[in-house]
């Protein structure tokens, strides 16, 4: 039998809203993908709450999945600003991750005059927080750190808002900045060899609604692709992109049925 490695997004894929409500084929397709014994990591650049919590929300809600499965850019964020030598840090969202980046040992300022400025999704981003982290960047040199590269986000009200990778884009047009942003998200290579270390499958899909954040990538590092058309971009949205993945399906039934008649076969 083939055991192929799944990494299958959450946000679009496995949860339809920001509360993290399951789609009504999400807990099936998991206990299917475990009856059979497959490899799978659970990935999202979501960075409105630590990944220990999404987990446990995620349980609440009715999908079992082990914290070791599940992987999101802030489970990387703590080594790469220790190996840049941030110290101090202007954050740019949630309470949550704020009080996560505490606990691994950063100072958190609320001032220009830091090492970094690192930005995850914000609901209540604001004139003053921008106006602090374009001053930290133009006037002291501070380094921009998206927590992902993420362009656009769906919110449950069936609306879009810019997702973190457009505000450090904003920020660093804005300042001149010199440097490449780094992209601690999927699917990064960085990110990818996080998701996958250990796991050695026949070969590796990436199950994502997200055509230019999740898939394009994907494809660049000789990944499979799977569009999935339940989140945020529609089908016609490959035309658009010129973009053709490997397999497109509109439900996770459609792909349970699909891995039974391959991987079985």
């Amino acid at each position: 039998m083939k055991r192929p490695l799944l990494l299958l997004d959450m946000d679009g894929v496995l949860v339809k809203d920001k509360a993290l409500n399951p789609f009504e084929d999400s807990a099936s397709f998991l206990a299917f993908i475990r009856d059979l014994g497959l490899y799978l990591r659970i990935l999202s650049n979501n960075s409105t709450r630590p990944p220990k919590e999404i987990v446990e929300k995620l349980r609440e809600n009715g999908l079992f999945v082990k914290e070791e499965e599940f992987v999101s850019p802030l489970s990387l964020l703590g080594d790469y600003l220790r190996e840049k030598g941030i110290k101090k840090i202007f954050f740019i969202g949630m309470p949550a991750v704020e009080e996560y980046l505490k606990s691994m040992g950063f100072e958190l300022a609320y001032e220009e005059r830091v090492d970094a400025v690192v930005i995850g999704q914000d609901r209540e981003l604001n004139f003053k927080k921008l106006k602090v982290a374009t001053s930290a960047v133009f006037l002291h040199g501070a380094k921009i750190v998206p927590v992902n590269l993420t362009r656009i986000v769906k919110d449950d009200d069936g609306l879009y808002f810019l997702g973190a990778g457009s505000v450090a884009l904003s920020i660093a047009h804005a300042c001149n900045y010199g440097e490449e942003l780094p992209n601690l998200g999927k699917p990064s290579k960085q990110f990818i060899k996080y998701a996958t270390k250990g796991l050695d499958g026949d070969e590796t899909y990436l199950i994502s609604d997200d055509v230019y954040t999740d898939l394009i990538g994907a494809k660049e590092l000789g990944i499979k692709t799977v569009f999935m058309t339940t989140g945020k971009y529609k089908e016609d949205e490959l035309k658009k992109s010129n973009f053709e993945p490997d397999l497109v399906f509109h439900s996770l039934k459609e792909l349970r049925e699909h891995l039974y008649n391959t991987v079985l076969s």
